[in-house]
């Protein structure tokens, strides 16, 4: 928007001095060729054309600056966007006293861990994930293997660390993506717990804004109001001040860039009370 007001500024100025140069030289391209008084006007193409070519050489040297202008302008904003990409996805609350831990499936250890420092330090009774769907589960399953799914190793990991096994919630669903936890968390708390108010989301530094704001849009669908605090682990290592000189935090902050997009274009409904949506969040 601010780049089109200033296209439309630039369009402006040139044309009001292209009109006061015409008049400053009593042109009038096409007066001086139809005008009747003006028919036997000694020599009017030699007098009307130097100017013609004159204010077209004008017209192409500020349509060059104009595009330079805005080259340097977009090289600007892609400088600004560059230093601060990697800022720009990481939301971090306060942790305050609530109900629930939420910790988002998708990392390695580094989500669980930074559950079980806000569960030991009292922040809240209880630690909840959704079972995670895994690429050629079923299959094993079919031939009697046992997989322990992600959730399950995190529960695991969180009960060596001293947190009760009883204090550790894993909600079936085959969750795909961070919509379809959103929204199994949203059904959990619709049918089975009708007191929770406030809930600390544990996530990687660079999931923790839209896994957020994705929440958010979730548990707002509700009988009540749900706070959602964005509590990121720490032990998570990317890097959002430096992310370009990593591969993997390269890749990390452009799907998170990316996603947004599908986000934009989904297609939610409320349905028999409950969220559903035509595209995967």
């Amino acid at each position: 928007m601010i780049l089109n007001r200033i296209t439309r500024s630039f369009d402006e100025a040139y044309h009001t001095y292209f009109v006061l140069y015409t008049e400053s030289r009593n042109i009038d391209f096409g007066g001086a060729f139809t005008n009747p008084e003006r028919r036997n006007e000694p020599n009017r193409f030699k007098l009307v054309f130097p100017d013609l070519l004159q204010a077209g050489a004008l017209f192409v040297k500020a349509k060059k600056k104009k595009a330079l202008f805005i080259c340097l302008i977009l090289l600007a904003l892609l400088a600004v966007f560059f230093r601060y990409a990697g800022v720009d996805i990481v939301a971090s609350d306060s942790p305050e006293k609530a109900d629930l831990i939420i910790v988002l499936m998708g990392s390695g250890p580094d989500r669980i861990l930074g559950a079980v420092d806000l569960y030991e330090q009292g922040y809240a009774p209880r630690i909840v994930m959704v079972e995670n769907w895994q690429p050629g589960y079923e299959l094993l399953e079919s031939r009697g293997v046992e997989l322990p799914r992600d959730a399950e190793l995190a529960a695991s990991v969180g009960v060596q660390l001293g947190v009760p096994e009883e204090a550790i919630i894993i909600l079936p669903g085959n969750a795909r993506s961070t919509q379809d936890e959103a929204l199994i968390i949203n059904q959990y708390l619709k049918e089975q717990q009708a007191g929770v108010d406030k809930v600390l989301l544990v996530s990687s530094k660079f999931h923790s804004k839209r896994s957020a704001k994705l929440f958010r849009w979730a548990l707002g669908g509700l009988d009540r109001e749900v706070k959602v605090l964005s509590c990121p682990t720490t032990y998570d290592d990317f890097n959002a001040a430096a992310w370009w000189q990593s591969r993997e935090d390269a890749k990390r902050v452009v799907s998170e860039y990316v996603a947004p997009t599908s986000n934009s274009v989904a297609l939610c409904k409320r349905l028999s009370g409950s969220i559903s949506c035509t595209m995967w969040l």
